[in-house]
């Protein structure tokens, strides 16, 4: 083949336009020639990696059935697992139980239990009570000493109350000036 239809037929074959035969006719050329121009050097390797594609054959069923198992696959992988609601129930049920039974065996145990006295003397219980309150009451006492200057508070409030009632009476008099001031307009 001369040089200038190969130029054509790659011209062709870019273009999308080639037939069959010419494609196999380039392809042949490819196979036997193409050293010869250093400008088509790339073309010919690019050609022989088609020409060793062709030759490779696949099993399109094969391939489905990979692409098909892989997603599957995939999918069981994002599903999460099922699980029995059952056997939780009964767990839950008897760890309330268990909870139920304890503390009424605890409330049981405490209610057994009775008062029993400490002193047997009558007037020594009751002095050992009074003791034991006066010593609040003291305590009570150190502990409201503090708080006595809370009073003092309140006698800063009053002082405010009578500015109270100065405010009022200014507000009122405010009032009867322009009622006056009013009243001489409509004359």
């Amino acid at each position: 083949m001369e040089k200038n239809q190969i130029h054509r037929l790659l011209e062709k074959y870019f273009e999308g336009s080639t037939t069959l035969e010419e494609e196999k006719a380039l392809r042949d050329f490819f196979s036997v020639s193409g050293d010869d121009n250093p400008d088509l050097l790339p073309l010919k390797r690019q050609f022989e990696i088609f020409s060793a594609g062709q030759s490779l054959s696949f099993n399109t069923l094969d391939l489905e059935s990979g692409i098909i198992k892989s997603i599957e696959d995939f999918e069981q992988k994002q599903i999460p697992p099922v699980r029995k609601p059952g056997i939780t129930r009964y767990l839950v049920a008897a760890s309330i139980a268990i909870a139920v039974l304890l503390s009424g065996i605890f409330i049981l145990k405490s209610q057994n239990k009775q008062i029993r006295d400490t002193y047997t003397d009558p007037q020594i219980a009751y002095a050992e009570t009074q003791k034991a309150l006066l010593l609040i009451s003291q305590k009570m006492n150190e502990g409201m000493q503090p708080l006595t200057n809370i009073t003092k508070i309140n006698s800063g409030n009053e002082q405010l109350k009578k500015l109270e009632k100065m405010d009022k009476s200014l507000e009122m008099l405010n009032l009867v000036s322009f009622i006056n001031q009013s009243s001489n307009l409509k004359k």
